[in-house]
């Protein structure tokens, strides 16, 4: 006990040389940092018990751990301090005075494991300190990495829900129990911004509803839910009920919430789109995270991809009944055409259909006069009838006639203030309420028959699809136009020449008359009995040729019946051929078989010889037959 007295003594003397070898050792230019290893290792070599010193040696290691920094470098500096004060109280007690020389050995062996003990405790608390820090970071990590776990698992189960059903609240509200469960939270809400209205609705929640369940809206800024759509960034609050603008929402639902997050849903695409608001909430006062931000901002995702693939969906859908409508439109113009033969009726199916699937809302159809190149209109849907009747636009004026002029496609706007020789100014009431014209040519074989033109109130262009399927009723009505001028021609080409073969048949039947009343009065000037037989059988085969043409020519048709020929052939023969003592009866039976024109002459001839054949070999030794 003198000893260390002593050596407490001894050391006290000489702090400012051991201060000196420390400060050496460490390379400071002053003396040992307060609070550094070598101040700690002299203070504690001083005093070895204050358990406090130690206890600093404990947080230093500690500290080293949280910043990444290596034990063994400390430990390693820690005994550089430790050598530089052995060697200075080696030669500090070589020169202290003492009583007798035994003594100084023992004070030096006392100074000199007192170092080593305090170097031992230094070292066991620095480590201690340092793995300390190293399994609370590991267990941290732990948790971190149970908690990131938790949370994959909802993200998962919230994905799982969207893929699997199209059915949007259900959607919402596990979305929303979902939410509160992984936070702990007490509720959780997903309200949706409407941008025509500009109000955020309530869609969804896990808790109660405010109102007693009613349908609830707030305007932008209102609550907190509208200073997040209002703002576009997050609200993290650790007492909402303190803010007078954020209270207003909390108490609707009859319940105090004091802790608040609240994020906003937005869809970053080409242009960053609002969906709505999503906000988590509890009734004791938190401070939520950036750990608990960041999750929650991950479901804003997955809400505002679900939207918008919903918003797609729903795009695509209606855009394929759109487009099978109007195949069915198309369809059913064409099938008009091709069973009709009725222009007017066509023209009007197709100046309606083009108003109703271009999204337009009037039409004309105009034909061109090719000699006197004047358009005048023959189908129109939504004009003044008063105003389209006996109207004529050159080619070339307005935009009609100027579409007719170049052959090609034009579309206009607010063409009407300009272009004095529209005829839609001619109605000041009309023209001020259109505001777009699409004009398409009429074109068949690059022959330009009119064209249709489609009058909108929408200040702006059609789309590339709307002029498609313009263009395609412009080539219907084309094809329409042309199959009635074709029809008319072939129709007034086949009145001509039925005219012209009726006359022929009348004529070709006048001179087989005249030649059959020649042959008859050679027949009557002849006494041969053969010769007057053949005479009459050749008066019989022209007058069945005569009667034939007779009936060509009186017939509607140019195709008669078989019975209509055989008639005409027995009464020539049993005028002829019949011998005046005999009694023959002809019966010709019904037969509704047609004969062609150019067949009814070889026909003819057929029949009259077999039924001279039969007049003169089948009655031979009879008189009546």
């Amino acid at each position: 006990m003198i000893q260390s007295s002593k050596i407490d003594r001894v050391l006290a003397q000489h702090i400012a040389r051991l201060r000196v070898s420390l400060q050496n050792a460490s390379g400071d230019i002053e003396g040992p940092e307060e609070g550094s290893d070598a101040w700690l290792l002299l203070e504690a070599l001083m005093d070895d018990d204050d358990p406090t010193l130690f206890a600093r040696f404990e947080q230093s290691g500690h500290w080293l751990a949280k910043q990444g920094g290596k034990l063994d470098v400390r430990l390693q500096a820690l005994q550089r301090y430790v050598d530089a004060l052995a060697f200075e109280l080696n030669d500090l007690f070589k020169q202290v005075p003492v009583a007798s020389e035994d003594e100084r050995p023992r004070l030096q062996v006392e100074a000199t494991s007192r170092l080593f003990q305090v170097q031992s405790r230094a070292m066991l608390s620095l480590t201690r300190g340092y793995q300390g820090a190293i399994d609370q970071v590991t267990l941290e990590r732990n948790a971190l990495a149970m908690q990131i776990e938790q949370r994959f698992l909802a993200l998962q189960r919230i994905n799982g829900v969207s893929n699997s059903t199209m059915d949007l609240d259900q959607t919402l509200e596990v979305i929303t129990k979902v939410v509160a469960e992984e936070l702990k939270a007490d509720l959780c809400t997903i309200f949706f911004y409407d941008e025509l209205q500009r109000l955020l609705t309530l869609r969804a929640t896990n808790g109660p509803r405010p109102l007693g369940g009613m349908h609830f809206t707030l305007r932008l800024g209102e609550g907190y839910s509208g200073w997040v759509a209002d703002k576009g960034r997050p609200l993290l609050v650790r007492d909402a009920l303190s803010d007078q603008q954020f209270a207003f929402e909390v108490r609707t639902y009859n319940t105090d919430y004091h802790g608040l997050m609240a994020i906003p849903i937005i869809f970053f695409g080409t242009t960053e789109r609002l969906i709505g608001v999503i906000s988590v909430q509890s009734t004791e006062m938190h401070d939520f995270g950036n750990a608990e931000r960041d999750f929650v901002e991950v479901v804003a995702g997955i809400v505002a991809i679900n939207i918008e693939n919903g918003r797609l969906y729903e795009q695509t859908d209606e855009q394929l009944r759109r487009k099978v409508h109007e195949l069915a439109t198309m369809h059913r113009v064409s099938s008009i055409i091709a069973s009709t033969l009725n222009l007017d009726e066509v023209l009007q199916i197709i100046a309606t259909q083009a108003v109703h699937l271009s999204g337009a809302e009037r039409s004309c159809i105009f034909e061109l006069d090719q000699e006197k190149q004047l358009l005048h209109i023959v189908a129109h849907y939504g004009l003044n009838s008063a105003l389209v009747e006996g109207l004529h636009i050159g080619v070339g004026q307005c935009c009609a006639g100027r579409s007719v002029l170049t052959g090609r496609p034009s579309m206009a706007v607010d063409c009407f203030e300009n272009d004095e020789h529209c005829f839609l100014s001619m109605d000041p009431g009309f023209s001020s309420e259109i505001h777009s014209v699409l004009c398409v040519p009429l074109q068949v074989k690059r022959k330009v028959l009119g064209c249709i033109c489609i009058y909108s109130s929408h200040r702006h262009s059609l789309s590339h699809e709307q002029m498609q399927l313009v263009i395609t009723f412009a080539n219907e009505a084309a094809i329409a136009i042309e199959n009635a001028r074709l029809y008319e021609e072939t129709r007034r080409g086949l009145e001509l020449k039925s005219i012209l073969l009726r006359e022929l048949h009348h004529r070709v039947k006048n001179n087989l008359a005249t030649v059959a009343g020649i042959l008859s009065l050679q027949r009557r000037r002849t006494k041969s009995p053969e010769v007057r037989y053949t005479l009459a059988e050749s008066v019989n085969r022209v007058q069945g040729l005569a009667a034939t043409h007779d009936l060509l020519a009186h017939e509607d048709a140019s195709e008669p019946k078989v019975e209509d020929i055989a008639r005409k052939i027995v009464g020539a023969a049993n005028a002829h051929l019949r011998p005046p003592a005999k009694h023959v009866t002809f019966e010709v039976e019904p037969c509704p078989i047609v004969i062609p024109s150019r067949a009814v002459t070889i026909l003819a001839l057929v029949l009259n010889e077999m039924v001279s054949n039969a007049i003169k070999h089948g009655m031979v030794g009879l008189k009546e037959g």
